[in-house]
């Protein structure tokens, strides 16, 4: 064989290689009501949902909300230490100023961000004029894309358990300090 068929045998291969390892990740959220409080039950209600894709940095959102008592005032990408506890809001998400509507786009991601998603710890809050911030109306955890299924319904097989499946929750030991909390 030639130098030249083999140097574009090992050029193709390195390109099929990296378009594979560059494949957009799927993940979803399931918005929901903040903790509740007698004070807070009639006002943090509402529920959400949507798909979320990772290309690179870029973090595609297309998410439907409803339910709010009061319209969405904000929405923000936050970072927490753990799946179900709450963190950091920043970056901030465009929102429909309703009580019901869209929360889509893109984000780029930052490195505390991008190091957050598989660990579960990147969430997103939307306020509203009834629940603002800092504890907010609806909350919902970036989980890799998994099957669901309705209430009552029996599931053969493997169960999606947030903290088992998402490849770096703190049962599989890597969400007590990321590298990237150190350098915030």
């Amino acid at each position: 064989m030639s130098y030249l068929r083999i140097s574009a045998i090992a050029a193709i291969a390195m390109l099929a290689s990296g378009a594979a390892s560059a494949a957009p990740e799927a993940y979803q959220v399931n918005l929901g009501p903040v903790a509740r409080t007698n004070a807070t039950k009639l006002l943090a209600v509402g529920r959400g949902a949507g798909t979320i894709t990772l290309d690179g940095r870029k973090l595609t959102l297309n998410i439907n909300f409803d339910g709010l008592a009061s319209a969405a005032t904000d929405a923000h990408l936050c970072v927490g230490v753990g799946i179900g506890v709450a963190g950091t809001c920043g970056t901030e998400l465009a929102v429909t100023k309703a009580a019901s509507g869209t929360l889509t786009g893109d984000v780029m991601l930052n490195a505390k961000e991008l190091a957050a998603l598989p660990a579960g710890r990147l969430y997103i809050q939307i306020n509203s004029e009834k629940a603002p911030a800092p504890a907010g109306n609806l909350w919902g955890w970036i989980m890799i894309a998994h099957e669901e299924v309705g209430q009552d319904v029996p599931q053969m097989g493997h169960w999606f358990l947030p903290q088992y499946d998402m490849p770096l929750s703190v049962e599989h030991g890597s969400t007590h300090e990321l590298a990237t909390d150190r350098n915030s």
